[in-house]
């Protein structure tokens, strides 16, 4: 665990973090398609003159190639952030083209209790974890209880959820604050860390605040605190990380950075690495002026060229500022370099991406589709980007073949 004080320390030039890996471009380079599949798969809603909104996507294919999709349904609350939450899914089992109805996987209890923060990760032995955060009633923020749920299923069916205070969440008193995800975590693949399991959730006490990693080496039968980094606020506020397992074993952390002092700025994330399979954080976070994004929650997926001809790291987020916190635009970037750089599909500079969706938009989450295909799970809509979560899917001829 670290923490600095100034924000000299970690803010400036960020290091590459490139590994020996240099993809080779078997396939001649062609420009995009920029052809998009759109589909809302809920939208907000006015009752009794309060409004019911979704937000927090989360998704995830399974071993079967089922897709689950998951969204906070914030009940008659004005898309507030705190209130009577519920957890609720859909699934889809032919590639994301149609959905199961929408039903609750987590119900907050009777007009009290958030659940919120769905965080989904698949092993690819078949079973699934739900992480999700709670908080005692909807006025009563703290503190926030982490619990996870399983599914060996496919989503059909899920557990009781099982609290996990104290296990991945080191107690802190009645004054702290937790949450997992959103989004979704990673299954290692690399063989120093095979088939482990690793989480991303962030939390803070008093003026600081704190991300970190949990991970699970038997199949999500227990959960263990791994890579911590702790930080002053008015350094770097961290919070809502995405991950991706590079092509040496190290695993990229890109984080949301509140601490940025204009909210309009599109340099509002950080990032991190860890060398040892999630157990630490090798050197400091930094703030990262490579990727064109406000400070959002955002999505990394490793994808293959076709024959494994390459590897890229796409990231998902708008790429417009948070001007009336209302950005414009969903867009898909692309590295070539494990994630140093952020790359056009013909090798041109280009941090801000393709961008998929012109509406505004939020937070978003990414998962390959069993076909091949790419899907993006995000908030979205044409007045505000809260009004919908929107799923859209597209080949990889959509953003541009190397």
């Amino acid at each position: 665990m670290r923490t600095l004080r100034t924000f000299g320390a970690v803010i400036g030039a960020v290091v590459a973090m490139a590994t020996s890996a240099t993809p080779a471009a078997a396939l001649a380079a062609q420009p995009p398609t920029l052809s998009f599949h759109k589909q809302t798969l809920w939208r907000s809603y006015t009752d009794g003159g309060s409004t019911t909104c979704f937000r927090l996507p989360a998704v995830v294919k399974t071993r079967n190639n089922v897709l689950l999709a998951f969204a906070e349904r914030r009940n008659r609350n004005n898309c507030a952030d705190h209130g009577a939450f519920d957890v609720v899914m859909r699934r889809s089992t032919d590639n994301g083209r149609t959905w199961e109805a929408s039903r609750t996987v987590l119900a907050g209890a009777a007009g009290a209790a958030l659940q919120g923060n769905a965080t989904v990760v698949a092993h690819s032995a078949g079973p699934v974890f739900l992480f999700t955060t709670s908080e005692p009633t909807a006025t009563q923020t703290t503190p926030r209880v982490p619990k996870v749920q399983v599914s060996n299923d496919d989503g059909r069916t899920w557990s009781a959820p099982d609290d996990l205070s104290g296990v991945i969440k080191t107690p802190a008193g009645a004054g702290d604050w937790f949450a997992t995800g959103p989004g979704h975590g990673i299954e290692l693949t690399h063989p120093d860390h095979r088939g482990r399991l690793v989480v991303p959730v962030y939390f803070g006490i008093g003026d600081q605040q704190s991300v970190r990693l949990v991970y699970s080496d038997d199949r999500g039968a227990s959960w263990k605190i791994g890579a911590t980094a702790t930080y002053d606020k008015s350094v770097l506020r961290l919070g809502e990380q995405t991950l991706v397992e590079r092509t040496d074993g190290s695993i990229l952390v890109i984080a949301r950075n509140g601490s940025v002092p204009d909210q309009t700025s599109v340099r509002g994330l950080a990032r991190g690495v860890s060398l040892d399979g999630g157990l630490t954080f090798d050197g400091d976070f930094r703030a990262d002026n490579s990727i064109t994004a406000p400070p959002t929650h955002p999505a990394l997926l490793r994808q293959r060229g076709a024959g494994g001809s390459y590897t890229r790291i796409l990231l998902s987020a708008p790429a417009t500022p948070k001007t009336d916190n209302n950005p414009v635009g969903m867009n898909v970037r692309s590295s070539f370099d494990e994630g140093a750089t952020w790359r056009h599909w013909d090798g041109s500079a280009g941090a801000g991406g393709i961008r998929i969706d012109g509406d505004h938009a939020g937070y978003s989450d990414m998962t390959l589709i069993g076909d091949g295909a790419i899907g993006v799970l995000y908030e979205a809509g044409v007045n505000r980007f809260r009004d919908e979560i929107r799923w859209n899917w597209f080949w990889e001829s959509g953003i541009g073949l190397r």
